[in-house]
């Protein structure tokens, strides 16, 4: 397997490596746990859509396009970090958002509003929602204007070089703690991320399990995007066996949250100093707490934490509650 699309000068502009410090509360005699700190990559765009970003966005400039036609929630994570990337570089994000379930404007929604003006927003009612790609497709046909259009999570091969170099610096994490991790827990939505960190680490033989907590893919959905994205960018026929997957303990639908969640997001904070996200790094925290203690895991354990503790700002009631 063959690194080629590995290409640093695509994203040479970005910062993109980030610490590694012990991870107390979960460490026990049989295993020492670490946390990745991605969260730290940038304020407002999460770790893990940053790599893919710094890939994507140099491959949309070169393109020549204006306007890039973006697909994702009300208070998608996703549209909140491109969009600020786009309007950075003089490009023009057009979105297509799916319906919210309520009409309060709050958390990243608030956000989103702030930057893209209103007339530049198309609200696709849940009921359509199955035909997004359809909708946004014709919109680019009759619209004359040269666009890019860009799926929801930016799961394409455009932003798979900017998601390999979470491998590429988990290696150099390992360099300069002087340990070799044995287990590796991340999260996947629409799964770009995690992919990329199985495919690189298999790439280099490397011999740690990655545990994947799907919060939104079916397991069969995930290996489907697995197998293409190997086929086509490493010229892999075998599905890689480096990898478990793990689904959710609590709130399994995709964007739904618990009180429990909630309570672990506290401790978690008061114990470790770091901010959590209730839809994405709680479950993979939550999940991957409890598939340690069950599985009876040994050696050196690390998560992945991706960000989005702006999230946070739209759950300011849970917050509150005690």
């Amino acid at each position: 397997m063959k690194l080629s699309v590995l290409n640093k000068e695509a994203f040479s502009a970005y910062r993109l490596h980030s610490r590694v410090h012990p991870l107390r509360s979960f460490t026990q005699d049989a295993c020492f746990c670490y946390i990745k700190r991605d969260d730290e990559l940038s304020f407002s765009i999460s770790g893990s859509k940053l790599r893919k970003y710094s890939s994507l966005i140099p491959q949309i400039i070169k393109s020549g396009v204006k306007q890039v036609l973006l697909i994702g929630g009300a208070f998608s994570n996703h549209i909140l970090g491109l969009s600020q990337l786009l309007i950075e570089n003089g490009l023009i994000p057009i979105l297509f958002l799916r319906q919210a379930g309520s009409d309060q404007i709050q958390g990243n929604l608030l956000l989103i509003k702030t930057l893209v003006d209103a007339k530049q927003i198309h609200w696709i009612s849940r009921k359509e929602w199955q035909n997004v790609e359809t909708i946004v497709r014709k919109y680019q046909e009759e619209s004359h204007i040269p666009s890019y259009i860009v799926p929801e999570g930016a799961c394409m091969e455009e932003a798979l070089p900017g998601a390999l170099t979470l491998f590429s610096d988990i290696l150099e994490n390992q360099n300069e703690l002087q340990v070799q991790f044995d287990h590796i827990f991340i999260e996947a939505g629409t799964g770009t991320q995690a992919i990329a960190l199985i495919l690189g680490m298999q790439s280099v033989l490397h011999t740690a399990k990655i545990h994947v907590v799907l919060l939104a893919d079916t397991e069969e959905a995930f290996k489907d995007k697995l197998e293409r994205f190997s086929k086509k960018t490493f010229s892999e026929q075998n599905l890689p066996s480096n990898f478990e997957i793990h689904f959710p303990k609590s709130a399994a639908s995709f964007g739904s949250v618990t009180s429990e969640g909630f309570n672990f997001l506290k401790e978690f904070a008061k114990k470790e100093g770091v901010f959590l996200d209730p839809i994405y790094s709680v479950k993979l925290f939550q999940t991957g707490y409890q598939v340690i203690r069950e599985n009876k895991l040994k050696g050196n354990i690390l998560f992945i934490h991706s960000g989005g503790a702006l999230t946070l700002m739209g759950f300011i009631p849970q917050l509150l509650s005690t």
